[in-house]
């Protein structure tokens, strides 16, 4: 006769948190694809944003690239001349940027937090709107991590403002627009990154904002990683205009819509 061992019960499997690993660590790219791809999505979307693409690229092609290399030097003199101070901002808007694998501000998030905190501490009467939604599986949208980081440095929570529906940065300036009552004639102060700051600017002027911009950084510095995302930002600025362009050429309603 056959006897069954008795066994007291499994042991409990660790959640990759309490091994202390992140939560999202190894998936973080598969994640930012699955979820619309915020950072490096099309500006215009579904099949139009891909021939845009294909667009973009024979055109740089024709030109032997020099017409993305015009771009490049575009997105390089806004980042590199922009300054990072301004007189007197009445709202300051702050683009959002992918949170870590912990679910807080990468560095580059940071920085630009940081400059919105320096200016609200200059003119604590400015209103600080900051822009993002859930990128991935986090619990925190950018915008709301955005202004944890502010309130644990002393910003009041009635200076903040927080938008978490958007997923790139055309969301982020559109859902901006249509949210806030414009009852003066101030611009804008947009807060972000100086690699981002011209496609930023050129965003947020097809969608009728006026604005200024200032750069989280105090200075442009010349290291490999900045050229790196200027060239990335250079790519997205030359399929915008291509995009644009040929939108506007061939009056696609449907197309502008989608950036104005």
């Amino acid at each position: 006769m056959q006897t069954t061992e008795k066994r007291g019960p499994a042991p409990e499997r660790k959640t990759c948190t309490q091994r202390g690993f992140p939560p999202h660590g190894g998936n973080r790219l598969w994640q930012r694809c699955r979820s619309g791809s915020p950072e490096q999505g099309s500006f215009f979307l579904g099949a139009a944003g891909l021939s845009m693409l294909l667009l973009s690229v024979l055109v740089a092609l024709a030109s032997a690239t020099l017409s993305f290399w015009l771009v490049y030097g575009y997105v390089f003199r806004i980042a590199r001349r922009n300054r990072s101070s301004i007189d007197s901002p009445c709202r300051i808007v702050v683009l959002g940027s992918c949170l870590d694998v912990w679910g807080g501000p990468t560095p580059t998030y940071r920085g630009r937090l940081a400059r919105a905190l320096w200016l609200h501490r200059q003119f604590p009467s400015a209103k600080i709107f900051l822009l993002g939604g859930r990128t991935g599986e986090e619990a925190m949208s950018e915008a709301a991590a955005g202004a944890q980081y502010l309130l644990t440095r002393g910003v009041p929570e009635s200076s903040l403002v927080v938008e978490e529906r958007s997923r790139h940065t055309l969301e982020n300036l559109r859902f901006y627009r249509s949210t806030v009552a414009r009852l003066d004639d101030q611009p804008d102060v947009l807060v972000t990154s100086r690699f981002h700051l011209a496609r930023s600017s050129l965003l947020a002027s097809g969608l009728g904002i006026p604005h200024i911009l200032c750069g989280a950084e105090d200075r442009w510095s010349p290291s490999p990683k900045e050229l790196l995302c200027l060239f990335s930002e250079a790519f997205f600025v030359h399929w915008y205009l291509v995009g644009r362009t040929y939108a506007g050429w061939t009056h696609n309603e449907r197309m502008l819509d989608q950036i104005r």
